[in-house]
């Protein structure tokens, strides 16, 4: 599997907003009904699993349209 970059531009918008809320649900009612709300939304089970149980996997409110510039 190809590793996602940090400098890749997230272009899913709806995905994104979606996996927000599942994070907001995740530390309201925990691990297990946020997973269930992701997939329920067409969250992909890989990514709302990594999302979920790897935080440091995850984008931290990082929503550039375009790539950081290589220096």
């Amino acid at each position: 599997m190809a590793e996602q970059s940090r400098n890749d531009a997230r272009s899913d918008l709806v995905t994104a907003g979606q996996v927000d809320e599942g994070l907001k649900l995740c530390a309201r009612y925990g691990v297990h009904p946020a997973l269930l709300f992701m997939e329920q939304v067409g969250v992909p089970r890989r990514v709302a699993l990594r999302v979920l149980c790897s935080p440091e996997h995850f984008r931290q409110r990082d929503r550039r349209r375009q790539p950081r510039p290589v220096r």
